[in-house]
């Protein structure tokens, strides 16, 4: 299993009812996917860098677990539908030789360009200058 954290920017306004039926629900999902969540913190309200869905603040949450990717995977896909989340990042956590190393949880996507091969260019043919006679 692979070590993975999500922090979470949740809508401001959230009852704290709500924030931690939200946390409940995101543990549920990872032990559903027989993951196990290491540590949960919650950060509380927080100034966003710019506006998300027209707010300036959000709840922050973050969830330290070890699971299989397809629970990373389910998790964010949930967390894509939730109205009430603005905003996440997933991570893996690597352990490296001086402590635990972030990396992004995906790797982007890069698409290969070709290389064309390498011809003069074409150029348009050019008009004479004389005109014809018809």
């Amino acid at each position: 299993m692979r070590q993975y954290e999500i922090l979470c920017a949740l809508h401001p306004e959230l009852p704290e009812t709500r924030v931690k039926e939200l946390v409940a629900w995101m543990q549920k999902i990872i032990e559903g996917m027989k993951g196990q969540v290491r540590q949960v913190d919650e950060w509380g309200v927080r100034d966003l860098s710019y506006r998300i869905r027209k707010q300036r603040r959000g709840y922050y949450v973050r969830l330290e677990y070890e699971a299989e990717p397809q629970a990373l995977l389910e998790l964010e896909r949930n967390l894509k539908l939730s109205e009430d989340v603005l905003r996440f990042m997933s991570a893996r956590i690597e352990a490296g030789q001086g402590g635990p190393v972030v990396q992004a949880a995906r790797e982007p996507v890069v698409e290969e360009k070709t290389a064309a091969p390498e011809t003069e260019p074409e150029t348009a043919p050019q008009p004479s200058q004389a005109p014809e006679d018809h």
